[in-house]
């Protein structure tokens, strides 16, 4: 009852001009991908559709998934690439900043004795602090959703919170999203993109599994129906 409640409370938080409409939004995630994935396979998914905008989240399979780190320097590398051959075709891009997670719940699937140097906690703090610092000198738009979900209390094991866990779904996760979280980041990317006025016409969604979602919930689906919807 509780994820029904909280879509409609997300629907009604947001309100979008009458000039953000979106011919395609296209969902190019790919469970498990590291940033060096979407490097091989960009031209392909993305730049072959010669998008308008592309919405770029990656970073936790690169900080998170146990069985194959990428350094921090790396992971900068890989992003500062993946946009520049982004914008080498006049494309504009999007960064969104993945996901906080639930050490607890991620360490029910992957050995804790990996994070000794790390926490995951701190690991996804350093992505966050890697891509506002890309932002800020590249001066490329950012959507903070790892700092909103934290902001909002929204990132724990409780069942208000958008990460799956025992409590909302009965699954021990604790990385990837609710179908309430999916649409939650679809409302906020809606409303990133009014407010930067950026040109929706072709939409593409860049990512591992947290853009893939699944066939009946992920965030670029949730994205194509609110900038499909008649204006208010």
């Amino acid at each position: 009852m509780f994820q029904y409640v909280l879509l409609a409370l997300t629907i009604c938080m947001f309100s979008l001009p009458a000039n953000a409409v979106a011919a395609e939004v296209i969902n190019a995630g790919v469970g498990g991908n590291l940033s060096s994935q979407l490097l091989k396979r960009i031209d392909r998914d993305v730049l072959a559709h010669k998008p308008s905008v592309v919405v770029l989240m990656v970073g936790t399979n690169d900080r998170l998934n146990s069985g194959g780190f990428i350094d921090i320097k790396d992971y900068r590398n890989n992003v500062n690439t993946l946009i520049d051959k982004i914008q080498a075709g006049g494309t504009e891009v999007l960064l969104m900043t993945p996901p906080p997670c639930i050490p607890e719940l991620l360490f029910s699937r992957h050995d804790s004795k990996k994070y000794a140097d790390q926490s995951p906690v701190e690991r996804m703090q350093e992505v966050r602090t890697v891509l506002l610092e890309i932002s800020q000198k590249r001066k490329i738009p950012l959507l903070d959703f790892h700092d909103y979900l934290i902001e909002h209390k929204i990132a724990d094991s409780n069942k208000t919170s958008v990460l799956r866990n025992p409590a909302n779904s009965g699954i021990k996760d604790g990385v990837h999203l609710t179908p309430a979280g999916y649409q939650l980041l679809a409302k906020l990317v809606a409303e990133k993109l009014a407010a930067e006025k950026r040109d929706t016409t072709k939409i593409v969604c860049f990512g591992d599994s947290l853009t893939q979602g699944s066939a009946k919930a992920n965030y670029p689906a949730y994205l194509r129906e609110i900038l499909a919807a008649p204006p208010k």
